[in-house]
């Protein structure tokens, strides 16, 4: 029998929505064996965690503007949820539509 070998198969991918810190990602890594290759989150303190853990993993920033076109596609696909508006650091304008964590 003769050996033969394969490519070896490329990392599965993980896209991540309103990422905050990285907490999501780093537990669907964790579970799954992939790799977070990009990131989409607007507040500025949480992305430089994200960053710190990610340093090749771009921020798409905000999830409205994206043009999804140009982003590589990933294998899995997690989000955290958009919860500005009802935190309690947060405004307090709720889910209603218009609002950030109306999304």
């Amino acid at each position: 029998m003769h050996a033969t070998s394969s490519p070896p198969m490329p990392s599965p991918r993980i896209g991540s929505l309103f990422s905050g810190y990285g907490g999501l990602d780093l537990t669907v890594e964790h579970a799954t064996g992939r790799q977070t290759v990009w990131f989409s989150e607007l507040n500025t303190a949480v992305t430089g965690v994200f960053s710190h853990h990610w340093p090749t993993a771009p921020n798409l920033g905000n999830i409205s503007t994206i043009d999804w076109a140009t982003v590589p596609p990933v294998d899995v696909l997690c989000g955290g949820f958009p919860c500005q508006d009802i935190s309690t650091v947060g405004k307090g304008a709720g889910l209603a539509p218009g609002t950030r964590s109306g999304l």
